[in-house]
């Protein structure tokens, strides 16, 4: 059953209030400009060039002067019919209050003057406020499109393209080119963030508050320190709260309420040791004013180098006696410092965890092993299970002795009507076979007719051979299910006519975009019809 989607839309009267709730609160800072980074995209014989970030940053300069500047001298050309802007303005904090208006007003007609002529963009979706908090034992992604998050953090508010157009004008190269100018010009990583792509960012750094804290030689207290750059209203009230988190619990706690002039106080927590997050709230404005999660060093471990002893070199021959080449050794040693408190029940937890995330990474199919015993069936089960995953996406199988027998083990056991299997094979297979690929093809072709009604597939197997496509040898299984956000993809660690059979890994790809645009690109390749081997509902 299919509902119609009702967008949401923040009413301009609710973005303008937080944007002026942070703009003119104290404790998170005291503001006397913004600075604007617009990078847009032009393309040739039209006028209005298309938006591909835009952030306004406010900050607080001891001597503010307008400013206006190109960061790349001319259009950096990306393709043929698209080149690259990007400017930077310094602005009075007055001057961005009708800027962000003007963009509540226009969130819906694909198009907006902040200053510099008309920009192109999507449907803009308002976003309430959204704290992204500093780099810190954990990387916060978000970082990468901000402007020096490393304070305490930074609120944003932004209007979100939904439309994407020019993740889907360009190319994964063209996209990669892109990307690359940009943060060589400017520390912006869209590349990483490419769900930013068109938005436009407000960001309000949090840089009056100052926090530090540390512990006892025994880890059972932690005292903090907080204070104000300056001044806040005098009938403010912040509190400071302190978690430290092992084993999925809260293993210490600590909270404490004060004024503008900061505070300086320990809590006796029991053990300091541990993962540590501290939290500065504006009470009277709810608003986070830092956020910090860390740990504290409790062993440093570094490598000491030096020339190898007696300065002897290691001397590598050819087979006629001649010099290769001389290496010069390096004597390397180990150095730790530890702390002298030793908790010995953390060996005993630390294992249960190990176990513990072996057996969850089995569950989600992130990690599966086989081969210890011969286990095909076991691991053909696995497989097909993977692939039932796509519901109503697609799946791409990248096998380089792929055959339409390995199909019908895994992709006919299948359940669903609606989802199409990719499959790229190699000529390989034939030259093993001791065939020629065309030969090989129509073999394969006479299975496929006798071994199944095929009601209900859809199935392209496409062979890369002679000088269609390139050559390859990982095994991949990709699943693209339209109704998820992400896609997946697994490393098979062997061909799937050998499954089971010897020692083998199923694991999850890390980057599962970039093996599906590898699998596309080589796809697209061999779109001749002396490639295909077979196709059935496509």
């Amino acid at each position: 059953m299919y509902r119609e989607r009702v967008n949401e839309k923040l009413p301009t009267e609710y973005l303008l209030h937080e944007f002026d709730e942070l703009i003119s609160c104290k404790s998170l800072g005291s503001y006397n400009c913004c600075e604007m980074v617009s990078i847009y995209l032009c393309q040739r014989e039209k006028e209005m060039p298309d938006n591909v970030y835009t952030i306004f940053v406010f900050e607080t300069r001891p001597n503010v002067e307008k400013s206006s500047e190109r960061l790349l001298k001319k259009l950096k050309s990306i393709t043929d019919t698209y080149s690259l802007g990007i400017q930077r303005k310094v602005l009075d904090v007055s001057e961005v209050r009708s800027i962000f208006e003007l963009l509540c007003n226009s969130r819906d007609k694909k198009e907006v003057d902040i200053g510099d002529g008309r920009l192109e963009t999507g449907y803009l979706e308002g976003v309430s406020k959204v704290f992204i908090q500093q780099d810190s034992t954990k990387e916060m992604l978000l970082n990468k499109v901000l402007k020096n998050n490393f304070i305490n953090g930074s609120y944003i508010l932004e209007f979100f393209d939904c439309d994407k157009k020019i993740v889907n004008v360009l190319n994964t190269v063209q996209f990669r080119k892109m990307t690359d100018t940009i943060f060589d010009a400017i520390p912006i990583d869209l590349f990483s963030v490419s769900d930013r792509i068109g938005n436009f960012v407000f960001q309000f750094p949090s840089t009056n508050v100052r926090v530090s804290y540390k512990k006892d030689d025994m880890e059972r207290q932690l005292t903090y320190d907080v204070s104000f750059d300056k001044e806040c209203e005098s009938d403010d009230q912040f509190l400071v709260l302190s978690e430290g988190v092992f084993d999925d619990s809260i293993i210490s706690f600590g909270a404490r309420t004060f004024k503008q002039e900061g505070c300086n106080t320990t809590f006796e927590v029991g053990d300091a040791s541990r993962f540590c997050r501290t939290t500065i709230i504006d009470v009277k404005r709810q608003l986070i004013l830092s956020r910090q999660e860390t740990s504290f060093i409790r062993r440093m471990t570094c490598v000491l180098q030096m020339g190898a002893q007696y300065g002897e070199q290691r001397i590598i021959y050819d087979e006629t006696g001649q010099v290769v080449d001389i290496i010069e050794l390096i004597s390397a040693e180990n150095v730790n410092i530890e702390q002298p408190v030793i908790r010995t029940r953390d060996s005993h937890i630390h294992k249960r965890q190990y176990s513990r995330r072996v057996d969850e990474l089995y569950a989600r199919a992130e990690f599966r092993r086989y081969g210890r015993d011969s286990e095909p069936q076991k691991a053909l089960k696995d497989v097909i299970a993977l692939m039932n995953r796509a519901q109503t996406g697609k799946v791409y199988l990248w096998d380089p002795y792929l055959t339409v027998e390995d199909i019908l083990h895994t992709w006919y056991f299948t359940k669903s009507m609606n989802v199409t299997l990719y499959a790229i094979t190699s000529g390989e297979i034939a030259e093993k076979s001791k065939m020629s690929v065309c030969d090989w093809i129509e073999q394969q072709q006479e299975i496929m007719e006798k071994r199944s009604n095929h009601y209900g597939i859809h199935v392209e197997l496409r062979c890369q051979w002679a000088d269609y496509g390139y050559s390859f040898h990982d095994r991949f299984l990709m699943v693209l299910n339209l109704d998820q956000d992400t896609s997946s993809v697994w490393s098979l660690g062997t061909s799937v006519n050998s499954l089971g059979n010897k020692h083998h890994i199923i694991q999850s790809v890390e980057h599962p975009q970039m093996m599906i645009d590898a699998f596309e690109e080589l796809w697209n390749e061999l779109d001749a019809p002396e490639c295909l081997v077979w196709k059935k509902g496509v």
